[in-house]
């Protein structure tokens, strides 16, 4: 890519989850005050970041309703809520109203998001509860695996972007890592002439993330377990300005 190919490239956004922030909190039963969310969401604003990434789950293993409403009210930076298809979850986003939805599959045993949703699948519940979000001006996302299937359907159903699964790409190796990389570009590119915008997220390191950025059309990219792990030893702020030069380099 020569100098001026890259100069119009658009830079690709960085959504920071911080859940495992809220989990370190959450291991001593939500006893103590820290860490603090919201001092946490401004560091990460200050250094750079453009969105945070939170996850109410069922169980309520890490994110709290009260930090749902807190960071929807305070947060510098917009919210991207992370959550499952039901009436409950549903209810909590049209009370709280951040700036994006992103439709995750979930199960109460799995230790972390296994795979992407199959919104084919449930295609009319999802319609009507994207239509629900987008009357309150909330934007949605689908979570779900590099199918062309699952991009068309995302698109019928009224998305606005979709959030590619990397999971499987970060962990595969040899040919089966050549053939994930492909089917993450064809279904961005499908995603891309259905209008919709390309989001990534699950998995990614600083050094997938290299790679990530140069996704056909990628615009946002949503990374948390990483980051706080590699917060531990360089520190949040350097992390966060580290992760947007890997996505962008």
């Amino acid at each position: 890519m020569n100098s001026k190919n890259k100069k119009a490239k658009k830079a690709v956004r960085l959504g920071v989850n911080i859940d495992h922030a809220a989990t370190l909190r959450q291991v001593r039963g939500g006893s103590t005050s820290y860490p603090d969310l919201l001092e946490i969401v401004k560091l990460i604003k200050k250094a750079g970041a453009h969105q945070i990434t939170i996850h109410l789950r069922e169980d309520r293993r890490h994110i709290q309703d009260h930090d749902v409403i807190r960071l929807c009210r305070k947060s510098p930076l917009p919210i991207n809520l992370e959550m499952a298809m039901s009436e409950e979850m549903l209810a909590v986003a049209v009370k709280n109203k951040p700036e994006w939805v992103c439709f995750v599959p979930e199960k109460r045993q799995e230790l972390t998001t296994e795979g992407g949703l199959d919104v084919e699948a449930y295609s009319e519940t999802l319609k009507d509860m994207t239509m629900t979000l987008n009357q309150k001006k909330i934007l949605v996302s689908m979570f779900i695996e590099p199918s062309l299937v699952q991009v068309e359907a995302s698109a019928a159903a009224g998305a606005q972007a979709v959030e590619f699964h990397t999971g499987a790409w970060v962990l595969a190796r040899g040919p089966l890592k050549n053939k994930l990389w492909k089917d993450l570009v064809t279904a961005s590119l499908k995603a891309h002439e259905l209008g919709l915008k390309v989001h990534v997220g699950h998995g990614l390191d600083y050094d997938h993330s290299k790679k990530i950025g140069k996704l056909p059309h990628v615009r946002e990219a949503n990374i948390g377990h990483s980051m706080i792990c590699y917060s531990l030893t360089e520190g949040l702020f350097k992390v966060t300005q580290k992760m947007l030069k890997a996505l962008n380099s």
